[in-house]
Order: structure tokens, then C-alpha cells, then sequence
């Protein structure tokens, strides 16, 4: 039967469980229904898996092909029910001259060269899933690449140095199943060097809509 303000989503209470260590039926069952006393206790990335997330990081470089742009991609594919939110999007320009790169997320097929599962991504908690839902894909094989629907970063580098697109919480953006994450260069016969950490999780039934 249910109860007065019950909680339907059943990960805030397996992250009350396991944070505390407590045994028996689910702690939390229901919203406060008065004024509550709250403690803030420490919360970092560490429990992260708790909340049922897992956290991923990606380390790859796309060579350079004269004539052509280099760009790289990461997809969540249509389906998956999963959401995943990027945390870090740095983007090193390792050529010798100024180059400016499009950061853009949206709607988008693969690109030209799909990377198999797991290539140069690493799984940031170990007690998280091994591989994410993530696909990566790369191209330098033409002579312009797209950006997708909304551009989310465009800066214009020196050589050499690195640029992280995400510098606050807030700049953090979902990745929603059928959605994509792309990394452009905008010059031709210039390499693409980027690292990337994101995290996954399954969408909640109420978040489908």
C-alpha cells in the first residue's frame, strides 16, 4: 500500500543504505512531511557510484590529414535509456600553429571511422561498470565536418596550449539517448588531441518524457 509522500525512485534509498550502512527495509520511504532538521555531511565524486552513476574518461588524438578537418564524437545511441553528462570536454592543440575548435552537441550519426568499444577510455570508479554506453567514433577523411545542433564551446587556440570548455558545474551538459557530443577542428591537416570525462546513468521512468 502506498504511503504519504512516498519516494518512487528506488536509487535515493539504495544511496541512503550504502552510504550508511543500513540494514533492513529501504530508510526512506517518504518526503518529510513537516519542517526537518538537516545535517550536510561530505559529498565528493567518491560517491558518485552510490547515486548509481558511473563516471568515464577518454584520452584520444585524431591525426592530421592535409585537406582534410579532424573531429571526434561520442554518441549515446537511441534506446539506451541511459543519460550521460559530460564533466570534462579539454581540447589540446598539439599542432604548431593557431587553430579554432567547435564543441557541439545534438543529433548526429557516427562518424566515418567508428572506434571499437573501450578504445583509449578508462572507467574513473572500479566499482562502476566496465565499459560506458558511450560510442566513439573519429573522421578526418573530408574536407569540411559539421557541427551538431547546439554549439556549446568555439574557441580560437595558440599553439600548444589547452582549453577546458567546461569551467564550472554548471557548464556540464546531458547527453540524452539519440543525442551526440562532437569535437571539430576547423582547420584543415591539423591534429585533434582531447581527454573527456563524463558519467552514465539509467534514466528514472519519469524522466523518459
Amino acid at each position: 500500500m502506498a504511503v504519504y509522500n512516498e519516494i518512487g525512485i528506488g536509487r535515493w534509498n539504495r544511496f541512503i543504505q550504502k552510504i550508511t550502512d543500513i540494514k533492513g527495509s529501504p530508510p526512506a520511504r517518504q518526503l518529510m512531511s513537516e519542517i526537518g532538521f538537516v545535517h550536510q555531511i561530505f559529498h565528493g565524486a567518491e560517491n558518485r557510484y552510490l547515486e548509481s552513476w558511473d563516471r568515464f574518461g577518454l584520452s584520444f588524438q585524431v591525426g592530421a590529414v592535409a585537406a582534410n578537418e579532424s573531429a571526434l564524437q561520442l554518441r549515446n545511441p537511441a534506446g539506451s535509456n541511459v543519460i550521460a553528462v559530460f564533466e570534462k570536454v579539454e581540447i589540446a592543440n598539439v599542432n604548431a600553429a593557431a587553430s579554432q575548435f567547435f564543441v557541439s552537441s545534438g543529433p548526429g550519426a557516427d562518424l566515418a571511422v567508428p572506434q571499437a568499444p573501450g578504445t583509449n577510455i578508462w572507467r574513473l570508479d572500479p566499482r562502476g561498470r566496465l565499459s560506458p554506453t558511450l560510442l566513439l567514433s573519429t573522421q578526418n577523411t573530408t574536407p569540411a565536418v559539421a557541427s551538431l545542433l547546439a554549439q556549446t564551446g568555439n574557441v580560437l587556440m595558440p599553439a600548444n596550449t589547452t582549453y577546458d570548455s567546461i569551467q564550472d558545474a554548471i557548464h556540464e551538459f546531458p547527453t540524452l539517448p539519440g543525442e551526440s557530443m562532437r569535437i571539430v577542428c576547423n582547420n584543415v591537416n591539423t591534429a585533434l588531441a582531447v581527454c573527456l570525462m563524463w558519467r552514465e546513468r539509467f534514466l528514472e521512468p519519469s524522466e523518459r518524457t
